[in-house]
Parts: structure tokens; sequence; C-alpha cells
């Protein structure tokens, strides 16, 4: 599966852009999904938002915009929805929207976007301007729109099974070690790590490597700068190691996936005392959460905190734009400014607003924040404050920049070798 991604991506700049010329010249008008009553109708790709959250949105959306109808297609997996991206630029099918991640490949799939300031230029302002460098590409154009911000790395934790347990949070690495010890001596899972995915694996090493030295050999090796077996590198990655054969992560992690495996076969299962995840999943611990409702933890109180420091120093934890939206350079006329309504909508409009208030992310619009109930618990709260000073206190991104658009999948492999009882220097020394 890796090696067929790396293949199919390394020839989408020379067979997309034949497929895309030929997709155009095809077309009997540049609007075709335009009626003569004057409705549109977009097709809009990504992994995100959810299945709960969508219809909220687009009901929202559509009723503020008349005559617009969005033909939504999700899948549940990232990694999946990159694969379904290729083909469809590979087959000249372009969706009219398309979510985006920022990161090794976004330049990749940026190719295939309009420039924002073709249809943003008298909105864009209200977004975020570090956030907007982060959909910037390498020859220095903004190619999507900033939409959430998110962070990494976090637990949602099941407090009440941590005190029927008589366990508290850990606050340092011998305490996280103990924790886990005892949650399996009193057979519950410890942290619910969901290793099998690459984008955690890295997202969670790019965290921990902030640890050691500067923070920054992570992010040199990814620019071709640094080595990737530096002493710094190894130390993080036998750190990394660690965390399994210490019994932090839960057994067969490494077979595990983040979604749905870890979340529902563990955390919402209540075999699992913790689920390591991103500061988007704070959502968990309100009531209006769509997750935990009917699940084995419907009642029980749930809260997020920040992992504890596993390296030597405590950099905080990383941040980023976590998802964008990019839309198709072939769009014009009336399909373009509808397309334009909606990624307004998202970024700086109701859609923003309605969208950050799930907990699915942070806001990217200036001035706007989360909206929470008043009947929201105290737990519920504490743990919504406790991601945004820790977002807002972040200093290192959470994706790493490289002309290497494999490099996710690559070192989410060497740390799943790693996880398994490779030596770290060598397998470092792979990715150089």
């Amino acid at each position: 599966m890796h090696a067929h991604i790396r293949r199919l991506r390394t020839g989408i700049a020379i067979a997309a852009a034949a497929a895309i010329s030929l997709g155009a010249c095809s077309s009997s008008s540049p609007d075709a999904a335009s009626s003569s009553s004057g409705a549109v109708k977009l097709t809009f790709h990504s992994w995100l938002p959810t299945q709960d959250q969508w219809p909220n949105l687009v009901a929202a959306f559509e009723k503020e915009n008349p005559g617009i109808t969005i033909d939504f297609t999700r899948e549940e997996d990232f990694a999946g929805y990159k694969t379904k991206l290729d083909n469809e630029i590979l087959a000249a099918e372009v969706p009219d929207i398309y979510g985006i991640q920022v990161g090794a490949s976004f330049d990749d799939y940026a190719q295939y976007a309009m420039p924002v300031k073709d249809y943003a230029s008298d909105w864009i302002g209200k977004v975020n301007a570090e956030s907007v460098k982060q959909t910037t590409t390498a020859k220095g154009e903004a190619a999507a729109v900033p939409i959430l911000n998110a962070g990494m790395e976090f637990y949602v934790y099941n407090k009440t099974l941590l005190d029927k347990l008589g366990l508290s949070l850990p606050t340092s690495y011998s305490q996280l070690v103990a924790t886990s010890k005892a949650a399996r001596a009193a057979g519950s899972s410890p942290f619910a790590m969901g290793a099998a995915d690459s984008w955690h694996d890295t997202d969670f090493f790019v965290w921990l490597s902030t640890q050691y030295g500067d923070g920054n050999d992570a992010y040199k090796a990814a620019s071709g700068t640094g080595k990737w077996n530096t002493d710094n590198l190894v130390a993080a990655a036998t750190a990394w190691q660690k965390l399994f054969t210490d019994g932090v992560f839960q057994d067969s992690a490494t077979t595990t996936t983040t979604y749905p495996s870890a979340r529902d076969d563990y955390f919402l299962a209540g075999k699992s005392i913790a689920f390591p995840t991103g500061s988007w999943h704070v959502g968990a611990a309100l009531s209006t959460s769509p997750e935990v409702p009917g699940s084995a933890v419907a009642k029980d109180k749930i809260g997020m905190a920040v992992f504890p420091t596993v390296g030597p120093h405590d950099a905080g934890v990383t941040s980023g734009v976590d998802f964008a939206l990019a839309v198709s350079s072939t769009l014009t006329g009336a399909k373009k400014d509808a397309a334009a309504k909606f990624v307004q909508f998202m970024a700086v409009g109701a859609g923003q607003q309605q969208w950050v208030n799930t907990l699915q992310g942070f806001p990217v619009a200036n001035g706007m924040s989360i909206q929470l109930s008043d009947g929201e618990s105290a737990l519920a709260k504490s743990s919504v404050d406790l991601v945004t000073t820790a977002l807002a206190a972040s200093t290192h991104p959470r994706k790493l920049t490289s002309s290497k658009q494999s490099l996710e999948n690559d070192l989410g492999i060497v740390l799943q070798n790693v996880a398994g009882g490779a030596d770290p220097a060598k397998e470092l020394a792979s990715l150089n």
C-alpha cells in the first residue's frame, strides 16, 4: 500500500495535468453543473466534517445561500481520502472543493487548486495571518484557505474509571508508567494508542522530538538541512520505543488504528483509561458530543489533558492548521462564485462558528472564540480552557514541511519498526 501510494503520487504531476486538460476540452460548458434557473451544484470531497457535523453545516449554508447545493463525499480515514483524491486527479475528476492538510504533501495537491487571491481577496484578511502562511506553497502562493487549527499531543481520559481504580492523572514519565501498570493490573487497558496510523505516529514523534536539544532537529531533517539520525532524534525515537516496552500503550498498539479502533474498541468501550489524540477530540468531554452517547462510557466523566513530557524538556504542544479547503482551478463563473461563498462561510462566517463550537478544531477567524453552553460541566470547561491555553502557547508546528511528499508515511513506517523493537539509529538513518 505504501509503495503504491508513493508511485501514484509521483506520477500525478504529469498524468493529471494531461488528464485535466483533456477533461476541460471535453466539457460542454465551464458551468455544466449550473442550471438555466441559476441553481449551482458543487462537489465537495474530504475526510471532514464528520457525518454528525455535516448535516447542520450544509443546512445552514444552503439556507443562507438558496440556489447552491453541496454534494459531499466523505472518507472516514485520511489516508483513504488521499488515495481517493489521487485517483480523482488522475481521472480528471478533481472535486470542485476538496479538503487539504498542511505538511509534506501540501504542494502536490495545491497545484490543482485555484490561488486564494482569485476568489477570497476581499475577506482572506479576516483569517489569522500565521494560519494563511501554512497554506502557502513553497513558491509563495496561498493555495488553500485555513479552516481549523489543532495541536498534539493530548489525551482524552475517563475520570470515572480512573477514580474507580484509585488513579490520578500522571504529570511525569515515571507516573505515566506507574499509572499504566496499575491500570493493567486492575484489568483495564492503559493508553489506547492508534500506532497503526503513520500520521499519528509522525505527529506524536514530532511533538516528542521538540523535547530534545533545541527542539528543531526533526524540522531540519524534514527540510533536508539536517540528518534524521542525530543524537537528539535517536534519543527521541528511543523514548518512543520505551512507551511500548514500558507498557504505556496497549498491547498490539501498532496494529490498532486511531479511528475507529483505539477510540471505539478501547476508549468508548470503557476498556482503557485514556486515548492519545489531538486537540480536536476535546469535544468528547462536552454534553453535546455525538460519539459518547450510547457508548459504554455514556455516563462517565470525560476530560482532556496534555500528554506528560517524556523527554528532558517541556516544549509544550505542537500546533498548526489541521484542515483547509481548496477550490479547483478549473472552476469559472457561477460555480467559482458559489465555491467562494462556501469557503467564506466555513472560514469566517457562520459555518466557522458552528463548527468550532463542536470542538472539532479551533478558530482561524480573527476574533472568533468557542461558545460553550451554560450547562457544560466544570470538567468540560476546564478541559477546553486547558487546550485553548496550550495551543496559544505553542511554539512548534505540528506538521513537517518537506519536498519529499511521502515523508509522513516513510517516517510512520520507521516509527512502527522502532516500536516493534528495531534499532532506532539504523531506522532513522534510512530516511537520510
